[in-house]
């Protein structure tokens, strides 16, 4: 009786989406032992806002030197290039010379499949398109025309679909800045701007009716509703019940569940909470870029770190002075490690396979590989 009870705690930990909660920061969760199997089970999510302006959470850098892959592979300019891992494949976005916007690529050699998803604006073509993470297993993506609000599947041969999923318009101007996430074949969430900032939705749809509700408002002040204040990078773990938000122009990050209940807030900006000190950007020149990339994984979420103004990386990297940092927490916020990649560019990881890809914006065969330690 008592191992038919344990083993159904196992399945019923392995095949749900939990909420979860930890109140330790600065060191990772430890995996609980149930019998003679060791289980990943995320504490629950504590609530709250931490301050580490005064504090290094991740301990000293882990620098990394990535190997660059050349030879039988792609030559591409990448430019605002996103990438999502999936099984033996990489599928990535970015705007190409041969007039076509989505490549795949076998994940083991990085040897380029496909290009797909024509640029233009005729018919299933795309202006400004997006990829789209999803949990269906069938597919490696989706993609996301911001001009007309379309979405497409992408399958694991590199064929694309339309996908009749109705997405409210939310603004009124000539393009969505949605950042999507599909939960499964029902269910979108995402981050849009609003007349108050930025907030987070839930679209649901539930045979011919689609019900879309905001879940989370992302401003931090309420005298500054303005969406450019708050760009940033949205990611989601399913499985373990959690997304992720960080801003670019604040170093802060905030972890919560899926329907935004507990929310835990890391404030690298503050030692205290002072509502008298607002939070405020510089020019765009003069603001420091924080957070530029966010990479969801079973076990962690990464985080790409700039911490320069885009004057000082220009800088830096005319004198061939590329680098650029990494930011790994666990799903409860807790920071884990951070590491300095030397070079600088667009990033995704493979946990199963221990490695970072990045895509440098300074080399014409861009892919360098890293292990992670």
């Amino acid at each position: 009786m008592k191992a038919t009870f344990h083993l159904a705690l196992i399945i019923l930990l392995l095949a749900t989406c939990k909420n979860v909660r930890n109140t330790n920061i600065g060191a990772a969760s430890e995996p609980e032992l149930i019998d003679d199997t060791t289980v990943f089970v995320l504490p629950p999510l504590e609530s709250g806002e931490i301050f580490l302006k005064s504090r290094n959470p991740f301990g000293e850098a882990v620098e990394l030197s990535g190997k660059q892959i050349t030879g039988d592979t792609a030559i591409f300019n990448v430019s605002e290039m996103t990438m999502n891992v999936k099984d033996d494949y990489l599928v990535a976005k970015s705007r190409l010379r041969s007039g076509y916007f989505f490549m795949l690529f076998d994940r083991s050699t990085l040897k380029l499949l496909k290009t797909f998803g024509r640029s233009g604006q005729g018919p299933d073509e795309f202006v400004f398109p997006e990829l789209v993470p999803t949990y269906d297993p069938a597919l490696l993506a989706y993609a996301f025309e911001t001009t007309n609000q379309k979405l497409y599947s992408i399958d694991r041969k590199g064929q694309m679909q339309a996908f009749p999923f109705e997405l409210s318009t939310g603004q009124t101007k000539r393009y969505s800045d949605k950042q999507l996430v599909n939960l499964d074949e029902n269910t979108f969430i995402y981050v849009e701007t609003t007349s108050l900032g930025k907030g987070i939705f839930k679209v649901e749809q539930t045979n011919d009716s689609t019900y879309c509700r905001e879940i989370y408002n992302l401003a931090l002040n309420p005298k500054r509703k303005s969406g450019f204040t708050y760009i940033g990078d949205f990611a989601v773990n399913c499985e373990k019940n959690r997304m992720v938000y960080a801003y670019k122009y604040f170093k802060i990050v905030k972890f919560m569940d899926l329907n935004a209940e507990t929310v835990r807030i890391i404030n690298f900006e503050r030692d205290t909470f002072d509502e008298t000190s607002p939070y405020k950007m510089d020019g765009l020149d003069a603001n420091v870029t924080h957070y530029w990339g966010a990479c969801a994984q079973p076990e962690y979420v990464y985080l790409l770190y700039s911490g320069r103004t885009p004057y000082e990386v220009t800088k830096e990297n005319n004198k061939q002075n590329y680098y650029i940092f990494v930011e790994q927490y666990d799903w409860n916020g807790n920071p884990v490690r951070k590491f300095k990649l030397d070079q600088w560019g667009y990033f995704t990881v493979d946990e199963s396979r221990k490695e970072l890809i990045l895509a440098s914006t300074n080399d014409d065969e861009p892919f360098f590989v890293y292990r992670l330690p």
